[in-house]
Parts: structure tokens; sequence; C-alpha cells
């Protein structure tokens, strides 16, 4: 009877070591590794700005450097809150911690309450950078008004579930799936935000790839500075921040051991992503409202060289 009894819960308490530790190297160690990552590219963000401020008005300048220090004192706060949150869960609580074989949900607290509400947060700036990139990007074609609809309810209805789950509803974890209000809110928080991100993604990459295919017909290979190189498509597009965030969604809803280093990692990577785009910004070499006439200019003017190269040639 208890050699039975110790046979069943050995493997429960390897798999509760299991999700422990992955839990505490994926938050503390990974997810450091992450904000380290960010940190220089906020760095970085700032250095630029400020070495190229005379392209910047005194207000515009000003509104740059309290984007990007927004998004990186809200990274620290969040890499903060979840350090802290593994340390009450595996170290003051260590025992319960090993109670269970999945992820465990931080204890409710001002800690949760300060990280829910700074990842909200995060989620705005993050996703109001996507929309104004995709501004950008479509204001010239004709199809503008009709494209933005979609992206602007995305993300009034992401702003809304987030509030929701990190204020309202702030005494309870985004992280339990037992309280199925909370989950249901973060979950559609997310899936919705993802799909702003996934249809700005295909949007935005497909416009830069028509550009690209267009400017390499007519002159060449493209580079970093003509905005279509295959780095600018892939920055631009938010197409890593939607990598990152189809292996969090997944690991959440599978309410996956792995979920908290997703969680952690996404949460770097989704401050991360618009900081490169504002690098990118800061240096000139981001796209802008101006480029497609910019691009078709140049286009234009390569194929009145070819032509008259051309004229020439028959001339003589």
């Amino acid at each position: 009877m208890t050699s039975t009894t110790s046979t069943q819960q050995v493997p429960d308490l390897a798999a509760a070591q299991f999700a422990a530790s992955l839990q505490i190297i994926g938050t503390m160690t990974v997810g450091g590794v992450f904000y380290g990552f960010m940190t220089v590219t906020a760095a970085m963000c700032f250095w630029s700005l400020l070495q190229t401020r005379q392209r910047w008005s005194s207000r515009q300048l000003a509104l740059l450097l309290a984007y990007v220090g927004a998004l990186w004192a809200a990274g620290t706060v969040m890499m903060g809150g979840i350090s802290q949150g593994s340390i009450n869960t595996f170290v003051y609580n260590g025992a319960r911690a090993l109670e269970s074989p999945y992820a465990q949900a931080p204890a409710v607290g001002s800690t949760t309450l300060v990280v829910d509400t700074t990842w909200w947060i995060v989620r705005l700036l993050t996703d109001g950078m996507m929309l104004w990139r995709f501004k950008v990007i479509w204001s010239t074609s004709r199809l503008w008004r009709y494209l933005i609809v979609a992206p602007v309810l995305f993300y009034l209805s992401a702003a809304l579930c987030g509030f929701l789950a990190a204020i309202v509803f702030s005494r309870r974890s985004v992280f339990n799936a037992s309280d199925t209000t909370t989950h249901d809110l973060i979950t559609s928080m997310f899936i919705t935000s993802f799909a702003l991100n996934l249809y700005v993604t295909v949007l935005v990459a497909g416009r830069l790839f028509a550009y690209r295919r267009r400017f390499r017909a007519n002159w060449g290979s493209p580079h970093t500075k003509h905005y279509t190189s295959m780095g600018a498509m892939l920055v631009e597009s938010y197409l890593i921040l939607a990598l990152f965030t189809i292996a969090f969604v997944v690991t959440y809803l599978l309410n996956s051991p792995a979920q908290y280093m997703a969680a952690t990692v996404f949460g770097q990577m989704q401050i991360t992503a618009p900081l490169l785009v504002m690098l990118r910004v800061s240096r000139g070499v981001a796209w802008g409202s101006t480029t497609p006439a910019s691009v078709g200019s140049v286009v234009d003017r390569a194929l009145g060289a070819h032509d008259l190269r051309g004229a020439q040639v028959g001339a003589s």
C-alpha cells in the first residue's frame, strides 16, 4: 500500500519540480537576458534621438524620448514584479508551490496588481505604435480609409479587455485559469491584440514587399536606407512580435509550465519590437509618409536614365 502510494506521488512531485524549475529559470534567467537586450535597445534609441535632435522640434523630441523612457520603465517594473512574484511563490511559499505539476499562479497582491497594470500599459503603447506605423505606411493609399477600421476596432477591444482584467478585476490573477472571468478577459485581450499584430504584419509586409519588387526590378538590390530591405520589412511589420505572441498564447491556453517563461520573454519583446522601429525612425531610415513618392522618384529616374542610354546607343 505504501509502495503504491509513493509510486503514484513520485511522478507528480517530479513534474511539480520540473514546472517550478522551468518557471524560475524562465522568468529570472531567460527573461533577464531579454530584459538586457531591451535595455540596450532603449539606450541606443535615446542616444540616436539625442544625436539627431536637430531633425526634430523640441516637442517631437520630448515626446519620442518620453515614449522610449516609458517603455523601458514599464519593462523594468514588469521584470522586477515578476521576479518578486517568483520569490514569493517558490521561496516564501515553497512547499505549496510543489503541490501541483502545473505552473503556479502568483499570489494576488500589490505586486500582481502592479505587474498586470504595467502589462496593460505596455500593450497600449505597443499596439498604439503599430497603429501609427500602419498609418504612416498606408496613409497614401486610396484604400487607407477602409483598411484602418479593423485595426482600430482590434485596438479598442484589446484595450477594454485589458482594462477589465488588470484594473477592474485586479484582485484576481490574470494567470489563474480557474478564475473563468479573468481568464476569458485576458484571453480575449491577447487574441484581439494578436489579431491586430497579424493584420498589421501582413499588410505592412505586403506593401513593403511590393515596393521592394518594384525597386529591385528597376534599380537593383535595395540598401537599408532604401526602406525596402528584408531587415526593414522584418522590423517594421512587427513579424518578430507576432512569432513571440504565438508562442505565448499557445503555452497560456494549454496551461503549460512554460507559460511564465513565454510570458516574461513576450513581455520584453513587446517592448523591444517598437523600440527597434523607433531606432529606425531616429536614424531616418524608417518608412515615412513621403517614402512612396521618394521610391517612385528613384525608380522613375532609373527608367529615364535607362531610356536615355538606349536612345544614345540607338543614335550612335
